[in-house]
């Protein structure tokens, strides 16, 4: 996989980097944590502190757009990002949000007709 970093900014008030970049793959689409490990390698970040806020995968190339916010610290992270971006990149997510805990309901035998 071939990351092409298109800009990479510096946001202060936010406190994070935000990366705009290309990746070229030969295979199946690339999952979001293969992404993410590609993105922050190249630019030397942390994995576990940055996020796939967009990933267009362009038709009829193999080739993906990414939008990424790479962050400083988790508290920062924990604060602007929301939930659902976190949970589908599995980043910064509390234990108990992971998996919502189903209880199934107990099944009841109806008697019928004799």
């Amino acid at each position: 996989m071939e990351v092409e970093i298109i800009s990479a900014t510096e946001n202060e008030l936010l406190k994070r980097k935000e990366i705009n970049a290309a990746l070229h793959f030969e295979n199946a689409t690339p999952t979001r944590k293969e992404m993410r490990e590609a993105i922050s390698t190249k630019l030397g970040l942390n994995p576990e502190l940055t996020v796939l806020s967009s990933v267009v995968n362009e038709f009829g190339n193999k080739r993906v757009r990414v939008i990424a916010h790479a962050y400083k610290d988790i508290k920062k992270l924990m604060e602007i990002e929301p939930l659902y971006i976190r949970k589908r990149d599995g980043v910064g997510v509390p234990p108990e949000a992971e998996k919502p805990k189903k209880e199934a309901a107990p099944v009841e035998k109806k008697e019928g007709k004799k």
